[in-house]
């Protein structure tokens, strides 16, 4: 029998969850990570955890060029260690060409353009989850409903959610989120990719 999490939503019932116990056991799939601010960076080095595969992707080349310089975030995370193992790229096509696993972390306003830009690069069976935060700017639709006007209604995707503190996933303190999609197994699986000693993940539908 797997363990369970617990989790309250507002009131009703507890709900129990599968969560992973042990860091052996979980998935190693490589998970690329669009935006490289202070909370798409705190995610990376979350999923690097342990010698996982993950790559950070940011759109600034200068900015990129000093994170892989100095193995650090001065910018965002100033004196937080990029896992060595923690890939760094600056060219979008190339970060998501052959990954089938995508967690976008950039900003609502540039979410559209970023889904926009990745497109044509993508795997036919790739999977989508975000950690963006808001409405889309200007139209105010919520980003499932941009995810499904610019890659199709049946892509798979998955929510990311919390109140959580980029520094805190950064530097190991104790945390938990929700991984919310209408697909069980893979909200199953995010939270498994997202899974250390210190971190919890939630599912939701």
């Amino acid at each position: 029998m797997p363990s369970t999490c617990s989790a309250s939503n507002r009131g009703r019932a507890t709900a129990k969850r599968p969560c992973i116990k042990s860091l052996s056991t979980i998935d190693t799939t490589p998970v690329t990570v669009l935006g490289a601010g202070s909370w798409g960076t705190a995610l990376a080095i979350q999923l690097a955890r342990g010698g996982r595969p993950a790559t950070l992707w940011g759109h600034d080349p200068a900015h990129m060029a000093s994170l892989r310089a100095e193995r650090v975030n001065a910018r965002y995370l100033p004196g937080v260690a990029l896992p060595d193992n923690l890939q760094l790229s600056d060219d979008l096509a190339e970060a998501v060409r052959d990954v089938r696993d995508i967690l976008v972390v950039v900003p609502s306003h540039a979410f559209r353009a970023v889904l926009q830009a990745m497109q044509l690069h993508l795997r036919a069976d790739v999977r989508l989850m975000w950690a963006t935060k808001g409405l889309e700017s200007g139209s105010g639709k919520l980003l499932h409903r941009v995810v499904e006007e610019v890659l199709g209604e049946t892509q798979t995707m998955a929510v990311v959610s919390g109140p959580t503190f980029a520094r805190e996933v950064a530097v190991g303190l104790p945390t938990a989120l929700t991984v919310a999609s209408k697909d069980a197994a893979y909200a199953h699986f995010v939270a498994e990719r997202l899974h250390s000693d210190t971190f919890r993940a939630y599912t939701s539908s």
